[in-house]
């Protein structure tokens, strides 16, 4: 029997076969440029968005040491403690711009023997329960409010403005991004009766350099 004429019958079959092969693969390739491209797209994206954020970042990973810092280096009264093993607590007022830099330092680790939480803070009510409370920029207008919920309960307020001290904050951070520095108010933490030790009184800047002239003036009188 002669193969020309099953020849002649499969020639368009295998003509159908490899149009729709190549039909499929067409699709096949613009399905993979449409994902590459956009995988692309996302990307340039992602990079842009993470370039802006990364001054931020620095400023607020140094605030989170420094926190954690006063938190290992300051005396409560032994009665913001009902048992041995009570915790710590970290409230965060205002936008959040720092729990996650706080849980990388100290999550699962003990301070001064005692498990840390941190909680994100919504109502002034809440707030006498931390032992330390951070107050953000975003609370600016707010602070007396505040800080008039935490007066004489034992709470080691720390935030972010100019004003804060002025307001009756007990450490107010200063500078930003890596060069991010503090300062402390005695008598704010001689209300909360909380006790800074040596270490953080000697990192921190003077307390108050608007009245070195007042005082250099006063002790050059006769």
């Amino acid at each position: 029997m002669s193969l020309f004429p099953i020849l002649h019958l499969v020639r368009p079959l295998l003509a159908a076969c490899r149009l729709q092969w190549r039909g499929r693969c067409g699709a096949l390739w613009r399905v993979r440029g449409w994902l590459v491209g956009w995988m692309l797209v996302l990307a340039t994206s992602a990079s842009s968005l993470a370039i802006e954020p990364v001054e931020g970042n620095a400023e607020f990973q140094q605030k989170a040491r420094l926190i954690c810092n006063f938190l290992r280096n300051c005396k409560w009264p032994d009665r913001r403690f009902p048992a041995p093993d009570s915790p710590f607590i970290i409230g965060i007022y205002g936008s959040d711009q720092i729990s996650e830099f706080l849980r990388e330092n100290i999550q699962d680790r003990l301070v001064q023997g005692r498990p840390v939480q941190i909680r994100r803070i919504s109502q002034k009510q809440e707030l006498s329960v931390c032992h330390l409370v951070f107050v953000s920029r975003s609370e600016r207008e707010r602070l007396k409010l505040i800080i008039s919920e935490t007066r004489r309960e034992n709470v080691l307020t720390v935030g972010e403005t100019e004003n804060f001290l002025a307001s009756g904050g007990v450490i107010q951070f200063t500078g930003n991004g890596a060069q991010v520095r503090y300062q402390v108010s005695l008598e704010a933490a001689r209300r909360e009766r909380i006790e800074p030790n040596g270490f953080v009184l000697r990192m921190a800047l003077p307390q108050s350099a608007a009245r070195r002239p007042e005082v250099r003036r006063i002790v050059g009188t006769p």
